[in-house]
């Protein structure tokens, strides 16, 4: 699995860090689901976890169910 793609502002909260779920250190990181997590461990929690649950999107492959990468966002039109 590449990288998570977490560029939406959902997954940082400015406001408190929270242990990880995976590594119990403290992270402002939040995934889709609101749970505390470095980027870098839900990436290795994914690698580590090939046949979890996947997150489609068409037919794409976006990661696990519990972390997966942001919908990319259409690009303007341009004329």
């Amino acid at each position: 699995m590449s990288a998570l793609d977490w560029h939406d502002a959902q997954h940082f909260d400015p406001i408190r860090d929270l242990p990880c779920a995976l590594c119990a250190r403290p992270t402002p990181m939040r995934s889709h689901h609101g749970e505390p997590v470095h980027k870098v461990c839900a990436e290795d929690w994914n690698d580590q976890h090939p046949d979890a649950p996947r997150h489609l999107h068409g037919d794409r492959d976006h990661g696990t169910e519990r972390f997966h990468n942001d919908p990319r966002k259409k690009q303007p039109m341009t004329v």
